[in-house]
């Protein structure tokens, strides 16, 4: 019985696996985006911002590699990778980014 189990979950690993990885990228990347400004000064440590910062992040990247293999037809591993740098980023910069982005098409 749980060796049924134990091939299904890797069934649904291996079939997720990207996204998976691209989660993983993405809390990577927050987690350096938040240490990057712990360290310039800008920010001071606190653990539960930190934990914050980077599962906002994972979510993000999620996110954003569903966006890039969904709308734009990406690669997998090419969405990964932009989901890592946005995730980078920050949900801030990018809300900036796209906030500005859109008031330019709507003028």
């Amino acid at each position: 019985m749980p060796e049924k189990t134990i091939a299904i979950l890797l069934a649904k690993i291996a079939e997720y696996w990207d996204a998976i990885l691209a989660v993983f990228v993405g809390i990577f990347g927050g987690g350096l985006a938040y240490l990057g400004e712990v360290n310039n000064g800008s920010r001071k440590w606190n653990l539960t911002a930190f934990l914050l910062s980077v599962t906002s992040a994972g979510f993000f990247a999620f996110v954003t590699y569903m966006v890039c293999i969904e709308m734009f037809g990406w690669t997998p591993g090419l969405s990964v990778a932009c989901s890592g740098m946005v995730a980078h980023l920050g949900a801030e910069k990018v809300k900036q980014l796209l906030t500005e982005f859109f008031t330019k098409k709507l003028r």
